[in-house]
């Protein structure tokens, strides 16, 4: 029994790991299937340009932003960190730019499924 209650914490602790992975750059385009209630991170990193940065351009009705926006500058590179929260059943496409207000040079888009068993289809 001791063997088996291993693996049984082993598989949620490694279950809990893969939920907390942040989302990035390399996901643009992904949809992901969250809960009500859940908390997700998206870490945006882009070469240094200080004139540049990441704005949310979506309404969304499933998601709230929870904290500021934080940018982290070092010599090479730039993050930006949104973290969100669910707040609702329902399906959402979060958008975000790379501008500086005039010249937009990239977008980032995300679909967020919240509160979903998966697609449900008639025989």
């Amino acid at each position: 029994m001791p063997k088996r209650s291993f693996f049984l914490f082993l598989l949620i602790g490694l279950v809990a790991i893969g939920c907390e992975r942040s989302i990035t750059n390399n996901d643009n385009g992904s949809t992901i299937e969250l809960s009500e209630d859940d908390v997700f991170t998206i870490k945006l990193k882009e070469p240094v340009q200080s004139e540049y940065e990441w704005s949310i351009v979506s309404k969304n009705n499933h998601i709230k932003l929870t904290e500021p926006i934080v940018r982290n500058d070092n010599d090479i590179s730039t993050e930006f960190t949104f973290e969100f929260k669910t707040v609702g059943t329902g399906e959402d496409v979060l958008k975000l730019i790379y501008t500086n207000g005039s010249a937009v040079k990239k977008s980032f888009e995300l679909r967020i499924i919240i509160g979903t068993m998966g697609r449900i289809e008639a025989n």
